[in-house]
């Protein structure tokens, strides 16, 4: 639920910028940022899948999904590339040698949940076309995409090895601009569902201490829950971050390491 002011040209700027960076795909599955529509009930849903330069053809590559925030819903196919992952990894790419799925939630007024379908297609699709491994598949996301890190990862824990909730939440809410300011009750059948699917995974939180938007009461719940039930939780609060942790989880943090670890078994 990225709440903050991200005009419509100047993402688009941004995505331009980004995807003149990349290299241009070579064949249907080489490097460079791939544009993907998968078809749902509710209509189409934009995606973007990322394939680096130096992966091994002969085998499927771990692959990482990422989910966007508020601020970057809608249909036009890359607004969601200029905000968390997506820069970090045009930051700094070596870090990142995996197929990146970057599916765009169409409306802020939703939950990723309702497109857990899609999410799910977008991973077919890299494993057809791109070279995904979708046996070694990893989760993260953003504030609404946090969420979604939780919702999708604990609904579909045999498709995902680790999960990386980036300033995410437990306990759904139709967005509607309101903050996340109640934390999640450990008691809630929510935050028991999300603990007792996601204990079979390694779970990596991060939240900023002084985030007004979504309390971080929301990854401290879960990371002890988590821990009730001897999971593999890591939780790592960012002092000086408000809602805005994404930048400190995915360019100063070892996330892409963990990932490389958690994705390699």
């Amino acid at each position: 639920m990225d709440t903050r002011s991200i005009s419509l040209s100047l993402a688009v700027i941004l995505a331009i910028g980004l995807l003149a960076a990349a290299p241009l795909a070579e064949s249907p599955s080489g490097p460079g940022f791939h544009f993907e529509t998968v078809e749902t009930d509710a209509g189409p849903v934009q995606g973007v899948i990322y394939r680096p330069r130096g992966l091994d053809d002969s085998k499927p590559a771990p692959t990482i999904v990422f989910l966007n925030g508020y601020g970057e819903c809608g249909v036009d196919g890359s607004r969601h590339l200029t905000v968390g992952l997506p820069p970090a990894v045009m930051r700094q790419p070596d870090r990142w040698p995996f197929v990146i799925v970057m599916p765009q939630k169409p409306s802020n007024q939703t939950e990723w949940e309702d497109y857990d379908d899609a999410v799910l297609e977008f991973i077919d699709i890299a494993a057809r076309k791109y070279g995904a491994d979708p046996k070694r598949v990893g989760i993260t996301g953003l504030s609404q995409g946090g969420h979604g890190t939780i919702a999708i990862a604990s609904r579909h824990p045999d498709r995902f090895l680790a999960a990386a909730p980036v300033c995410g939440y437990i306990e759904p809410w139709r967005a509607s601009g309101r903050a996340k300011t109640k934390p999640t009750s450990p008691t809630s059948p929510e935050a028991i569902q999300a603990a007792d699917a996601l204990a079979s995974m390694p779970v990596w939180l991060f939240h900023g201490e002084r985030d007004r938007v979504v309390v971080p009461a929301e990854s401290r719940t879960l990371h002890a829950l988590l821990q009730e039930r001897d999971s593999e939780s890591k939780l790592t609060i960012f002092p000086n971050d408000d809602h805005n942790s994404w930048d400190s989880a995915y360019r100063q943090s070892t996330l892409w390491k963990w990932f490389q670890e958690h994705l390699a078994r």
